[in-house]
């Protein structure tokens, strides 16, 4: 098993998910804060951040950030993980988001995990004025050795969003719940001189109306360029078979961070 496999994998989702469209979806890739958790009781972190600010012909001021905590005591293994973004030019508002995740994950035994978590989401391009979810489920180590780790998960989850009330749209002010299934395939792998493949891929259908799905695929490769900062270069693709009105139901990004671990 290479990391050729890895790549096949989101290849093979990638041809699922790409649309005619270029737009916004719902999942957050939360796995790669857990992609190589500690093996002894220990506490870790990552933050990033952001900031432009320019004046004159192009004026632009944005800012951003991310940070995840990740606890590990005996067989409990915590992860807490916040981002937010808020970005402006020539008064008009560019971007405005938060992201809130926590999840517990307990080892059942070698191979068997159990994982409950809670999510809070407001993005104003998205027309998320309030998106909160809460799950839980079983999660199975498929591989585990020093360079190569893959777990599979499945989980229900409950969720209620908010859109905004912008004009013209036919769902404003809209409220509405879901049962949703949440199933995910996560890889790790170390590839040499501190660099490292994460892969993730992400489907959530609604219970009671299967081809209300949402999708995501994510390829990220990691690199230490330090002790304590690390180069991360990912590429995902999401899909939502139904977004609010007037957002699009496919969404790329391509994305170049510098964390610093902790």
């Amino acid at each position: 098993m290479t990391r050729l496999w890895f790549v096949a994998r989101l290849g093979v989702a990638a041809g699922v998910m790409i649309g005619p469209r270029l737009a916004h979806a719902q999942i957050v890739n939360v796995q790669g804060a857990l992609a190589k958790p500690p093996d002894t009781d220990k506490i870790t972190g990552r933050v990033g951040t952001k900031l432009e600010w320019r004046t004159g012909n192009n004026p632009l001021f944005d800012i951003g950030g991310a940070g995840s905590i990740v606890v590990r005591r005996g067989h409990l293994l915590g992860l807490a993980l916040a981002r937010g973004e808020y970005g402006t030019s020539g008064g008009l508002t560019l971007t405005k988001k938060s992201f809130e995740h926590v999840r517990a994950r307990i080892e059942l035994d070698d191979r068997w995990r159990w994982e409950v978590f809670a999510q809070h989401e407001y993005d104003q391009f998205r027309r998320l004025s309030l998106r909160a979810l809460a799950g839980t489920g079983p999660a199975f180590q498929l591989v585990h050795t020093k360079v190569i780790d893959v777990l599979a998960g499945a989980s229900y989850l409950y969720e209620y969003e908010r859109l905004d009330t912008r004009p013209g749209t036919t769902d404003a002010g809209l409220r509405t719940t879901a049962h949703r299934g949440s199933g995910y395939v996560t890889g790790h792998e170390d590839i040499g001189g501190g660099a490292a493949i994460i892969e993730t891929v992400y489907v959530q259908p609604r219970l009671d109306d299967p081809a209300d799905i949402r999708l995501l695929g994510e390829l990220s490769l990691r690199s230490k360029l330090s002790s304590r900062i690390a180069l991360e270069n990912s590429f995902n693709i999401a899909y939502d078979r139904t977004p609010p009105d007037g957002i699009r139901r496919t969404d790329t990004q391509l994305q170049v961070a510098i964390a610093f671990e902790l």
